[in-house]
């Protein structure tokens, strides 16, 4: 079979097409790719050269084929139990939250948007029958969407190979689905399914299945690294529209709302970030700003030894204590300037520059104790734990680092090639892109010693390639 190579204009044309039907963004970089997902397509459907083939996917009586070059484009790269903070979240605050709040109506509703092949709302339902039992008697419902009607396909069969299981437990293994011998795959149990509902939908151009108001939680991970900033702040907008006051959002690791919109409230839950639309509640609920925009002083340690009631008194003190008239007396002489203390970084930073990776993710996790929003800190933690050699443990600083500053590229560059040494492809592929674009906005002559004195020109280099190589091999090509 012979690859096709895509000119300027056929891939402008082409970028153009997918833009109009789903919002998805393609830049340059991915030129190579899209050219393999033209080059399977064309073939399929019979076309001579690229030419013929954007006449038949962009013409009126293309509709079939642009849903099977979209299902093409979209890769679904997913696995049960995904993103273990997020995980322990739902699984320890969120869900037991919000059937606590619906417990007058028992109705609860969930909106897996962007539901690939079906291990994320077949989790979501699991999750829901730990706390749920079949026999309950609630009105449950996990409506679950995707464009990709491929994976919409694979999700209704609830069959799957060992490669979905990476993250699950024995246990939920065990109770969740039943053994296949004779195809040597895994069949989610009928009490799971019950809750889980396929549609197809387009996020972009449809609107949402929903009326206002009306969902409890709303996941929408890893879909809008697709979209532009005006198609993802158009799609906050209606999630926000369907979820009710309180109801949670859930986004991807490398996905913000940061400069998107300030509709929701972003709230620390254990190991993760989740954004929460505000209810009247709130006043009483720990919020985070959605970056270190705050104008106020951080707190001192004297400040966090104190408790709250000794904290409230001395903020009673300092507010409300009537102004005394000076007294005269003898002028003392100035006190000596308080000797500044050094930044506690610079010993994580001397740690890791000296080989002391131990001492370093020591350090560094006592840094994002003390102040989770510290994005340098995670970052560094990451560093340390990769050279370690702990990839699982790393990827969950990575994700607070990159969640925290999206655009430091190098930690989208640590989180790329933790993914890819664990397996996660697709997902590293997206790394390597984000790392390359945020690497590109940097001084391209500055030097990363921390990561063996590459320059950042280098280093992006370096991962526009990987992002290709990575993107082929998870297609079949030529890695």
């Amino acid at each position: 079979m012979t690859r096709v190579r895509l000119d300027d204009a056929e891939f402008a044309e082409l970028t153009a097409l997918l833009y109009r039907a789903a919002g998805l963004a393609f830049d340059a970089s991915r030129r190579e790719s899209l050219a393999y997902s033209v080059n399977e397509r064309m073939h399929a459907a019979g076309c001579r050269d690229v030419a013929s083939y954007l006449a038949l996917v962009g013409g009126p009586d293309g509709a079939q084929e642009r849903q099977a070059l979209l299902d093409e484009v979209t890769i679904p790269e997913t696995h049960f139990f995904r993103n273990p903070p997020q995980i322990r979240a739902l699984r320890a605050h969120v869900l037991p939250e919000l059937l606590k709040q619906a417990a007058s109506t028992r109705r609860l509703r969930v909106w897996s948007a962007g539901c690939s092949t079906g291990e994320e709302p077949y989790t979501i339902a699991m999750l829901l029958r730990e706390l749920l039992p079949a026999t309950a008697g609630w009105d449950v419902k996990v409506i679950a969407t995707d464009i990709s009607t491929r994976a919409l396909a694979a999700a209704s069969r609830g069959r799957y190979s060992e490669r979905s299981f990476v993250m699950t437990d024995p246990v939920d293994l065990q109770r969740f689905f039943v053994l296949d011998t004779e195809s040597a795959s895994y069949v989610v149990r009928d009490e799971v399914k019950d809750l889980v509902e396929f549609r197809h939908h387009n996020l972009v151009t449809e609107p949402p299945p929903f009326d206002g108001g009306a969902l409890d939680l709303v996941l929408c991970r890893n879909v809008t690294i697709y979209f532009d900033r005006e198609t993802t702040k158009s799609l906050m907008h209606r999630l926000h529209g369907c979820l009710r006051d309180g109801g949670y959002l859930f986004l991807g690791h490398a996905e913000t709302l940061w400069q998107i919109t300030s509709a929701f409230s972003l709230v620390s839950l254990g190991d993760a970030f989740v954004y929460r639309r505000p209810s009247a509640d709130d006043e009483r609920r720990a919020v985070l700003p959605d970056r270190r925009t705050e104008d106020e002083p951080r707190p001192t340690k004297a400040d966090r030894r104190r408790g709250p009631e000794d904290r409230r008194r001395a903020d009673v003190r300092r507010l409300h204590l009537p102004r005394l008239p000076a007294l005269s007396h003898p002028k003392a002489p100035p006190a000596a300037p308080p000797t500044p203390r050094p930044d506690p970084i610079e010993a994580v930073r001397g740690a890791v520059h000296t080989g002391r990776y131990d001492e370093a993710a020591d350090l560094a996790a006592e840094i994002t104790t003390a102040d989770p929003l510290r994005h340098e800190a995670h970052y560094l933690h990451g560093l340390a734990l990769t050279n370690l050699g702990r990839d699982a443990d790393a990827l969950v600083v990575l994700r607070k680092a990159i969640y925290l500053n999206p655009d430091d590229g190098f930690a989208h560059f640590l989180l790329a090639g933790a993914l890819e040494r664990r397996g996660e492809l697709v997902a590293a592929g997206r790394s390597y892109r984000a790392a390359a674009a945020t690497l590109g906005k940097r001084p391209l002559d500055a030097v990363a010693p921390e990561l063996g004195g590459r320059s950042v020109a280098e280093l992006a280099a370096v991962c526009a390639q990987q992002a290709v190589r990575v993107e082929l091999a998870t297609r079949g090509g030529v890695a």
